[in-house]
């Protein structure tokens, strides 16, 4: 009789077994149809994402070639600005050595101006008159380089 009831207690033990093992099954069993369900919408997400990504890409590439042939524009912009600033400075050199030479040349008259001899006074001029000349020799071949380019 010990041996009857002990098979019934086991009987009954491995019901409650099988039944609760079902339960958890059929969770885990959810469970994994969710995680399907899941990774099928981050699939469809996942691409679109990579295909806006590649937009992105384009759009960053192209702006960045437009940016390039900017710059391009700008270092012409910026050489024609030096080229003229360089011109500005070879002319602010000769009128101030033109004007140097004027003025001794004034003071080298004024100085002698009581023993000065009728000539003097031409050799002023014609030196004035030479200064001009190189001055505006100057000017022509800093300008003729320049003349031909238009932007």
């Amino acid at each position: 009789m010990l041996f009857q009831i002990s098979a019934i207690i086991a009987a009954v033990a491995f019901v409650f077994l099988v039944f609760y093992l079902i339960q958890t099954l059929k969770s885990l069993k959810h469970s994994l149809d969710e995680i399907t369900s899941t990774m099928g919408q981050m699939k469809n997400e996942v691409t679109q994402i990579s295909s806006e990504v590649q937009d992105v890409i384009l759009n960053t590439n192209e702006m960045a070639i437009d940016v390039r042939v900017k710059l391009a524009k700008l270092n012409h912009l910026f050489s024609s600005v030096n080229d003229v600033g360089q011109v500005i400075h070879e002319l602010t050199t000769s009128v101030k050595q033109s004007a140097t030479s004027l003025l001794s040349a004034v003071k080298q008259t004024s100085i002698m101006k009581e023993g000065a001899k009728p000539n003097h006074k031409w050799q002023t001029i014609i030196q004035g008159a030479a200064i001009s000349f190189d001055m505006w020799q100057k000017m022509k071949a800093n300008k003729s380089p320049h003349a031909g380019v238009t932007k």
